[in-house]
């Protein structure tokens, strides 16, 4: 093989693991945004809740597009999890500035994923031209009737 060659080889293997990294990277940043929406609607509810001081009347999603019509008369906590199906019980301003906060860190992750997301792009693209000018070389040297360099 030569070292034309070899380089085109290179950088499809490279191409090829940077669009599984920009893939995986994607969809981690596609679960972030679900996550923030939940988040969005806690706090969203939380703030409603804390402006109150009668009994608010809610739908409770149930799964399957399914809700239960529900009251809320108490809105003196809330139970936070802290992840592997434990929650504590905090006051409600503080419940709601734990998930404020927890917002937040999602956020900054999402813009991270975005970010290194973008920049593999941009090396891809990068690869892609230096792929199609690999290919085009070895087509000349082809049509020449020669070998590429490092064959003899």
């Amino acid at each position: 093989m030569s070292s034309l060659e070899q380089d085109l080889s290179r950088a499809l293997a490279e191409l090829q693991a940077l669009e599984r990294v920009i893939s995986d990277l994607q969809n981690r940043a596609a679960a972030l945004r679900a996550l923030i929406s939940e988040y969005d609607g806690a706090i969203q509810l939380l703030e409603e809740l804390k402006g109150r001081g009668s009994a608010l009347r809610i739908l409770v999603p149930i799964g399957g597009g399914n809700f239960l019509r529900a009251e809320i008369s108490e809105v003196e906590e809330v139970h936070v999890s802290l992840g592997a199906g434990v929650m504590i019980r905090k006051p409600i301003q503080e419940g709601y500035e734990l998930i404020r906060q927890r917002r937040e860190r999602l956020s900054q992750a999402l813009k991270a994923h975005e970010e290194a997301a973008v920049n593999y792009a941009q090396r891809a693209e990068e690869l892609r031209r230096l792929i199609q000018a690999l290919y085009a070389r070895l087509e000349e040297l082809r049509k020449k009737g020669g070998k590429p360099a490092g064959q003899g």
